[in-house]
């Protein structure tokens, strides 16, 4: 397995990875976010002005990309939020989503020591991201869509 950073050829695959994890762990609404951020990661530029850094990998699995996801830094506060974590669902259950939730973890960890890390999640995976050091701080009903419950989680760093 090879973790790497993203590139504008893996995009499709990005996009096909997203679809197999719908409606069950992300809404179809939310598609066209995903595109937006891929718009930003393939013209190189930042995705929203508000963010210091916003970084996107992919897993690979005999060269073939079965996994994404990312982080940005906002510029005003001290935290990482994770972004589109997410595993093909023919690979699911395999330790792929884990061993890139610990490499943005690593990589958040040594370049933005003092920051806590956060993300969002719904109700299907955070007991996932619990065994991983998070805990929920708040529980929004049906916050991505109808059954969909958004989870906030936190982790704080060493």
């Amino acid at each position: 397995m090879n973790i790497r950073q993203y590139l504008p050829s893996d995009r499709q695959a990005c996009l096909s990875i997203f679809k197999s994890n719908c409606p069950k762990y992300f809404d179809v609404l939310e598609h066209a976010y995903l595109e937006n951020w891929l718009n930003g990661m393939d013209s190189g530029k930042m995705v929203y002005d508000s963010n210091e850094k916003e970084a996107f990998y992919v897993t690979e699995l005999n060269a073939n990309v079965v996994g994404c996801g990312g982080y940005y830094i906002p510029k005003t506060d001290k935290k990482a939020k994770m972004t589109w974590g997410m595993v093909d669902s023919l690979h699911h259950k395999k330790g792929i989503g884990k061993l890139l939730l610990e490499f943005r973890i690593k990589i958040i960890e040594e370049q933005f020591p003092s920051h806590s890390i956060e993300l969002d999640t719904s109700q299907h995976t955070f007991p996932f991201f619990e065994k991983l050091g998070f805990h929920v701080t708040k529980i929004t009903e049906n916050g991505y869509g109808t059954g969909l419950h958004r989870y906030d989680m936190i982790r704080k760093t060493c």
